[in-house]
């Protein structure tokens, strides 16, 4: 037998399947020589109509899924010509009225559809999506609860509830409600998130921590919980480990604007915890890009003066001046890189440039002296300690000033 006649014999059989299917519930009536009762055809009609709504249905939920809006809308409505009862076609049509602004007409769907099926945890659900729209807070709230209390292991309406606690000034209540589902749910890692997210508004970051790290070794690679993780520490002043963090999410990053944000964020944590080299490489690779940017070779050069890499220090402060020409910053680092070179004349004379300033006057007072005291020239030393003091006596180094070797009045 060839291949094109069996694919015929093939056919035939499934063709003659179905129309056996088709015609089975009208056989009886056929033999039985009469036409089918009205009602008999009026219920055979229902049937269909409900079966070829499911259908529609089925295919409008894809159309949604897919974000085929209009198609999955004209779909649904068919839908609901064919069975007006259908819970989850109003809820779809409810849901596709409110992606396009029409809150109210959304309501009404999202009730009609708990009336029909009081048990529909979503609709309830969606009812709370559209008052929370509408502002009704106490509404929201109530609507997610009674979905949750439908449907107490969905992640969406914990969440939705522990926010609608928190938006009501009820941040404890929203806390304890995470905690319970955390429990109960422990492998989600939304919920330790939301909850990390929460200890964290409320100031409580050892507690943000914890369960920030244990959704870290919950997920292999989720740099939105590291970077939350990462500003954590920061908010707890644990400054090494805030870096390790920013400086694993540069290496990883590929998105230009969003990596030049964790370079400048791990050389400022880098600089707090006085690893000053890796806070130089930041702010280097963060030159590249901007060459004309004062303020990254100010940060530079002071990184690089804090690593001890005072030729650097001194090159930055000098990109500094010629961006900004004048600028006290840029001179006192200059003077500062000469001092830890050793060059105490040339930092002496590069510190007499701003003793007038406002903000850095003091300060270069209080070098000239240090640099005179290297030079061995006391009596210039002893002066120049004075001055600082009139010029600040509040200063962070009048300390060290009363304590020192200097003219103590």
């Amino acid at each position: 037998m060839s291949m094109r006649t069996m694919r015929y014999i093939g056919g035939l059989i499934s063709f003659l399947w179905t129309a056996t299917l088709l015609l089975a519930p009208v056989v009886p009536v056929l033999c039985s020589g009469c036409q089918p009762p009205a009602q008999g055809r009026k219920a055979a009609k229902e049937r269909w109509d409900k079966a070829s709504a499911q259908i529609r249905l089925t295919l409008a939920e894809q159309l949604y899924d897919s974000g085929k809006y209009e198609q999955a809308e004209r779909t649904v409505r068919q839908c609901l010509i064919a069975d007006p009862r259908m819970p989850h076609a109003h809820l779809l049509l409810g849901k596709l009225l409110l992606a396009r602004g029409g809150v109210d007409q959304a309501v009404s769907e999202f009730q009609r559809a708990v009336e029909i099926n009081a048990e529909l945890d979503e609709g309830w659900y969606w009812l709370g999506v559209s008052a929370q729209q509408q502002r009704d807070q106490t509404k929201a709230y109530e609507c997610y609860e009674k979905a949750m209390s439908l449907n107490p292991t969905s992640v969406d309406y914990v969440l939705a509830a522990a926010e609608m606690h928190v938006a009501q000034g009820n941040s404890e209540r929203a806390a304890a409600l995470l905690n319970e589902k955390m429990a109960a749910i422990p492998d989600d890692i939304s919920l330790k998130v939301a909850a990390a997210d929460l200890m964290c508004r409320l100031g409580k970051d050892d507690r943000a921590i914890e369960l920030y790290e244990q959704a870290i070794l919950m997920t292999s690679d989720n740099a939105d919980i590291a970077e939350a993780l990462g500003y954590c520490y920061m908010f707890a002043a644990k400054w090494k480990q805030a870096a390790d963090i920013f400086h694993q999410l540069v290496r990883q990053c590929q998105q230009d604007q969003q990596k030049k944000l964790y370079l400048e964020v791990a050389a400022m944590c880098s600089m707090n915890c006085a690893q000053y080299d890796k806070a130089v490489s930041c702010y280097r690779e963060l030159g590249i890009e901007d060459q004309n940017d004062a303020g990254i070779w100010r940060k530079m050069g002071q990184a690089a003066l804090g690593a001890g890499m005072a030729d650097r220090a001194l090159r930055c402060g000098r990109e500094v001046l010629a961006l900004r020409p004048g600028d006290a910053d840029a001179i006192r680092l200059i003077g500062c890189a000469q001092y830890a070179a050793g060059d105490f004349a040339a930092a002496a004379g590069t510190f007499e440039k701003i003793t007038l300033n406002h903000s850095s006057g003091a300060f270069a007072w209080f070098m000239r002296a240090r640099c005179y005291e290297r030079l061995g020239q006391t009596d210039k030393a002893e002066q120049a300690y004075k001055t600082a003091l009139e010029m600040d006596p509040q200063s962070e180094f009048a300390d060290f000033l009363a304590k020192s070797e200097g003219p103590k009045g």
